[in-house]
């Protein structure tokens, strides 16, 4: 059906313009009655009789809604040409109200006329019903106004419903893009404090360098992975900030105590956006542990309960460099617009600042991965230790 109405291949364009008519023919069939009655004049003379004034009222409407729907409406109304537009739609009205009254005069009130639709009882249309029936079948019920309506409505409908789906596509490739951006938001600083970290343990041929060249070369795979571009399984994401959050420990070293609990409840099966819980991570570090003045300590929680994904995470603050308001946090700006992209009304983000301690608290509720996913890639097979302290 969608195919059928939007579609703008030509032989499904006629089809459609053809089941409108027909439609709209069979209407007027069972519709429209003129002043004689099948007791009157036969069953078979009155069905030929109206389908015979059923299809010529089609056809005189036709003549109406195309030159109107396609011609005077997209060339002059919608460029604003309103003195065109009038003029044309007034000698349209004028040529529809002469066609029709010839229509009827010489095919339904003259017998003598070459063209006269003769049935079997039927009774000619006076002068008069000739006057009448010219005005009143153009504006009345079944007439030419009322399908002509028809056909703008359905196609400034399409129209917007379109207008619609490209402000869909346009939004999602937005999302795409920051997506694509929050990949390349690498910390510089982060990788070049790991490769330095690296380079100092196999300087000192410490066993963590292997640790560590596991942990970030996994991160890179994951966020040049193309499978991220959209959904993944949420054990997977958490995987990667585990990683993540192992490389800044080494980093950090006595400096930090960190708490990381991890309970999906469950739950493998549940999908998350990726890319939204490492900002937040990030900043902890970037706002928290670096600007300690002594040790820092960062508590990480994350939860699933059905469907519904908890994370929650707090860290000191320095007083004394948080006093700067007009700090940017690009990250949590970013997961803000996400959010509001991806989880319109099935999430909430709270942020407390209180006696020291930053808090942030996040709820969404996320989709199950089900056998219709066309999510490449999520099956991988993953085992990892999700409770860390």
């Amino acid at each position: 059906m969608h195919h059928l109405i939007f579609s703008n291949d030509k032989s499904v364009r006629l089809a459609r313009h053809g089941i409108f008519w027909l439609s709209w023919f069979l209407y007027l069939s069972c519709t429209q009655l003129r002043n004689q009655t099948p007791d009157e004049i036969g069953m078979k003379s009155f069905v030929i009789y109206q389908l015979g004034v059923s299809a010529n009222r089609i056809f005189l409407q036709m003549l109406f809604c195309y030159p109107l729907v396609y011609i005077f409406i997209p060339r002059f109304f919608q460029k604003k040409k309103y003195f065109q537009f009038t003029l044309l739609i007034s000698l349209l009205l004028f040529s529809m109200y002469l066609v029709t009254y010839v229509d009827y005069k010489y095919i339904w009130s003259d017998p003598s006329s070459p063209i006269f639709f003769d049935i079997p009882g039927i009774r000619p249309l006076s002068s008069f019903q000739s006057k009448y029936f010219a005005l009143y079948s153009n504006i009345h019920c079944t007439g030419t106004f009322v399908s002509a309506t028809i056909i703008l409505t359905v196609k400034y409908y399409k129209k917007w419903f379109e207008k619609e789906r490209e402000n869909e596509t346009l939004i999602y490739q937005n999302s795409r893009a920051e997506l694509q951006l929050l990949k390349a938001q690498v910390h510089p600083h982060f990788l070049f404090n790991t490769l330095n970290n690296i380079y100092a343990l196999m300087l000192d041929d410490s066993p963590k360098a292997i640790t560590v060249i596991n942990k970030l070369s996994g991160m890179v795979l994951y966020m040049t992975d193309k499978d991220t571009d959209s959904l993944v399984l949420l054990s997977k994401e958490i995987k990667m900030l585990l990683d993540y959050i192992g490389l800044e420990k080494i980093r950090y070293g006595n400096r930090l105590h960190l708490t990381t609990e991890v309970d999906l409840d469950g739950n493998e099966d549940l999908l998350i956006a990726p890319f939204l819980m490492i900002p937040f991570v990030e900043n902890s570090f970037k706002h928290g542990a670096s600007n300690a003045l002594d040790h820092a300590k960062i508590d990480l929680q994350i939860s699933t309960t059905l469907n519904q994904l908890t994370f929650r995470i707090s860290n000191d603050i320095n007083p004394i460099l948080e006093m700067d308001e007009k700090r940017i946090k690009i990250g949590l700006n970013n997961v803000r617009k996400r959010l509001q992209i991806l989880y319109p009304q099935k999430h909430s983000l709270y942020i407390l600042e209180s006696n020291g301690i930053f808090t942030l608290t996040m709820n969404i509720t996320l989709n199950k991965l089900n056998t219709d996913s066309n999510i490449d890639g999520l099956k991988t097979n993953y085992s990892t230790p999700l409770y860390v302290k």
